[in-house]
């Protein structure tokens, strides 16, 4: 009878912080502003290969800050849509194991070649991005929304492909514990 009353309470010392938690909806995420920034490629040493001549190019980093109040969150997707050029490009990330908490940060990223088709070759002009929107969702209802600039996203047709995350950019290994945990598909 003791065995019987011990399992119960510790299955009730499980259940109940379940039922505790705090729903994740619209007012669970706060969403801060969005930047902008030209970041050159980062430089790695290394041994040993053969060294190989390039040109240290200029990116397009797109980043939001966000704050959440519930314990733990186990995955929102952040949609970037950037005007760049005339042309709007969407691209989305998906973090996963979002705790409680300030100052967390999502970003993605334009690569140098994917600037220079967009801007045919021409250097990159800080006219160039006209405006950044950022959504943030989880199972498919939006919780945030935030823009570089006031003003919605013309209606025209979206490319997608050329926002990257950063673990698909010389990014990857930098500022880990700034970001979340990007959550992987499997292939």
């Amino acid at each position: 009878m003791k065995f019987i009353s011990g399992f119960l309470l510790a299955v009730a010392a499980l259940v109940m912080p379940a039922f505790a938690q705090v729903p994740v909806g619209p007012n669970s995420i706060k969403i801060g502003k969005v930047l902008v920034t030209a970041p050159s490629t980062p430089e790695y040493q290394i041994t040993g290969g053969q060294s190989k001549r390039y040109t240290i190019g200029k990116w397009l980093e797109f980043e939001v800050s966000y704050d959440t109040i519930p314990e733990l969150i186990d995955e929102l997707t952040f949609r970037f849509t950037a005007s760049v050029e005339g042309k709007l490009l969407v691209g989305d990330v998906t973090y996963q194991a979002i705790s409680k908490g300030r100052d967390h940060y999502a970003v993605m990223y334009i690569s140098p070649k994917g600037i220079a088709g967009l801007t045919q070759g021409k250097p990159l002009s800080p006219s160039a991005v006209e405006n950044v929107w950022v959504s943030i969702e989880r199972q498919g209802q939006v919780l945030a929304k935030e823009s570089f600039k006031p003003g919605a996203p013309k209606n025209q047709q979206q490319i997608t492909g050329l926002i990257l995350n950063k673990n698909q950019t010389p990014f990857a290994p930098l500022y880990y514990d700034r970001y979340e945990e990007i959550k992987t598909t499997g292939r």
